[in-house]
């Protein structure tokens, strides 16, 4: 059972690597640690071994969608530890490297979110689950459509929002620019 927060160290730093099929190559050793597996337990496996079951797959749709066109990601996941505890970090990932047969490889840079951040990312992905669950990953996205065009915002825009402590300010630009165009 997932029950147990466990709270990323915001002096530490954490971070993978994938090739283009979410295979991990690399591992920090404070990711390492925060997420209990050993690093012989995570390399070669998909990232996914860490994703809690709750996490949308509207965001990893999202974030392949974007990695696709060699545009960066940014965004906020819940992974599971081993031990059965969860964590929050927000994650940056971009193209590191891409070879003349297709093949890329992917670093992800992740750290410690604010709890603005995660108070609204977990009543986000709440509803994004439960829409999943009535009509599939298409409901999901349907939603997060909505909920990002009442705030006058795309998906990237609105993480970029819970970033830093200029969120707020960003926030209240995109709704006056959404009123100020409607008229």
């Amino acid at each position: 059972m997932l029950t147990k927060e466990i709270y990323a160290d915001e002096n530490l730093s954490y971070s993978t690597s994938t090739n283009e099929k979410g295979i991990i190559n690399s591992v920090s050793q404070d990711f390492e640690s925060l997420s209990g597996y050993a690093k012989e337990e995570l390399m070669g496996q998909n990232h996914n071994i860490v994703r809690h079951p709750d996490m949308p797959k509207i965001i990893f749709k999202i974030m392949w969608k974007t990695l696709s066109k060699d545009e960066e990601f940014v965004g906020f996941v819940f992974n599971h530890a081993k031990n059965g505890g969860y964590y929050w970090l927000a994650h940056k990932t971009y193209v590191f490297s891409k070879h003349q047969n297709g093949s890329r490889k992917y670093f992800s840079y992740k750290f410690t979110m604010s709890d603005r951040a995660r108070h609204y990312m977990a009543k986000l992905y709440a509803k994004l689950l439960e829409e999943e669950k009535k009509g599939g990953i298409e409901a999901s996205e349907k939603y997060l459509e909505e909920y990002l065009s009442f705030r006058a915002v795309s998906f990237d825009e609105y993480m970029k929002t819970f970033l830093d402590a200029s969120g707020l300010l960003r926030t209240g630009f995109f709704m006056a620019r959404k009123l100020f165009s409607a008229k």
